[in-house]
């Protein structure tokens, strides 16, 4: 656990010093790992700052996620396909509100891969974007996040960018795919876990989502 404890202890010192003059820490979460692991680590830098917000009423583990900073909820903002955005924009209005930082959830894997909604760029702050999901998972484990949240993010869940074609290929065998495509892994490392329509649709994904990696795209200069 010592790798888990000296990753944890510098995220924690980056967000004591990146928020130090904020009054409040905004952290949505849909009761998945990486909220968890980003809320305990907000927390743990600024208590008495932190607030998580929920949009919904049925959060899992509620009680461990009260234990740890006080919760917001709000009802399910808009119509179904516009749900993402009016909920994200919620979130903005309410940390502006608070005079604080919107804190984003987004891990490695979702940062390189783009599985992850235009509304959600709003957030100004993401303390675990260097973090593969494999490091979040060890990290929640470490800091005793429930088994029950651990496990759902095993499941698919479209609203969170993760369908069922992508909740079926382990995060390691994506990490891996990712990994070869910023030179960090060899063809052959990815050949040996990925059948031919994983690894298409995997591509596809990752080329389909290439300009987000440069948000926001600027104009040049006449």
């Amino acid at each position: 656990m010592k790798t888990e404890r000296r990753i944890f202890e510098t995220i924690v010192q980056f967000i004591y010093n990146e928020t130090k003059n904020a009054p409040h820490l905004l952290v949505p979460i849909s009761g998945g790992s990486d909220g968890a692991a980003t809320v305990k680590i907000c927390n743990e830098a600024c208590p008495e700052k932190t607030i998580a917000i929920h949009a919904g009423h049925e959060l899992l583990s509620r009680d461990w996620f009260e234990s740890i900073c006080p919760v917001e909820f709000i009802e399910t903002p808009g119509k179904a396909e516009d749900a993402e955005e009016m909920r994200w924009g919620y979130f903005l209005a309410r940390s502006l509100r608070l005079k604080g930082r919107l804190i984003g959830n987004r891990n490695r894997l979702e940062d390189l891969l783009g599985n992850y909604s235009l509304a959600s760029c709003v957030a100004n702050l993401l303390p675990i974007v260097n973090l593969w999901k494999s490091e979040v998972m060890d990290i929640c484990e470490y800091i005793g996040v429930p088994e029950e949240i651990r496990a759902s993010s095993l499941r698919p869940d479209p609203d969170c960018g993760r369908p069922p074609e992508l909740a079926a290929i382990p995060f390691k065998t994506i990490e891996t795919f990712l990994k070869f495509q910023i030179g960090e892994a060899e063809l052959e490392d990815v050949s040996s876990i990925l059948d031919r329509p994983e690894f298409t649709y995997l591509v596809d994904m990752y080329q389909h989502n290439a300009f987000k990696r440069d948000l926001p795209i600027r104009g040049p200069r006449p």
